[in-house]
């Protein structure tokens, strides 16, 4: 049994541990936070550990890992993505077995689908993205690396989409259609033109309400 440690030790971490053993048939060993956040020695039954502490007890050749950090600062996600991956462990893709993927979809690593979602032939997927319940990718669309798309949202066929976006419930994005970088859709949107970088787009049809900070990025409340 491939033995897995999961970065994270809040809801969504809990959610990934749950997808990864009880659906996947994994063996989780750890959950794992920056020393800052370590205040109880277990998180979901599991051991909690320091990432001093689990470098110090886990080489690369003895363990895999996902990391699950939620949306709430979306370059955090990033950050600790690519650490991860500086240490030398290797990131898993977690997918509930109730999950459509289509056989020639192409898919980086540490992404985490979730029941019903729906990927159709011809899409390419980057890494560490979170793709929420009931959510569709339609044909032939392309999609970055480190989204968060949430619950039955819905992604046109032919649709391109960035790096670092996070996409409400309920949003839609029309075929063919262009999103950029760290851009923000709210949630029951429909987005019917293509979007610029750092952009807050909401509204039926979606256009731009805000701007993100540069300087911080897309933080969700």
């Amino acid at each position: 049994m491939q033995e897995l440690a999961i970065f994270g030790a809040g809801t969504l971490a809990k959610l990934a541990g749950y997808y990864a053993s009880v659906e996947m048939g994994l063996k989780i060993r750890a959950y794992v936070v920056d020393e800052q956040y370590k205040t109880a020695d277990e998180f979901s039954g599991e051991p909690l550990l320091s990432w001093r502490e689990f470098k110090d007890n886990f080489n690369p050749t003895q363990i895999v890992l996902h990391s699950a950090i939620g949306y709430r600062d979306m370059r955090r996600r990033i950050a600790i993505y690519e650490r991860v991956k500086r240490e030398g462990y290797e990131l898993i893709t977690i997918t509930s077995h109730s999950a459509y993927i289509a056989a020639n979809a192409t898919l980086g690593d540490n992404n985490l689908i979730m029941p019903g979602v729906v990927v159709e032939p011809g899409v390419s997927l980057g890494s560490n993205n979170v793709i929420w319940s009931n959510s569709v990718v339609c044909h032939d669309s392309w999609i970055g690396s480190h989204n968060f798309i949430a619950a039955n949202s819905t992604i046109g066929g032919q649709v391109s989409i960035g790096d670092n976006n996070f996409l409400g419930f309920s949003s839609v994005v029309l075929h063919g259609k262009k999103m950029g970088n760290e851009t923000v859709l709210g949630a029951k949107s429909l987005l019917l033109a293509d979007t610029e970088d750092l952009g807050v787009y909401y509204g039926s049809p979606a256009v731009r309400k805000k701007t993100v900070d540069s300087s911080r990025g897309i933080r969700i409340a």
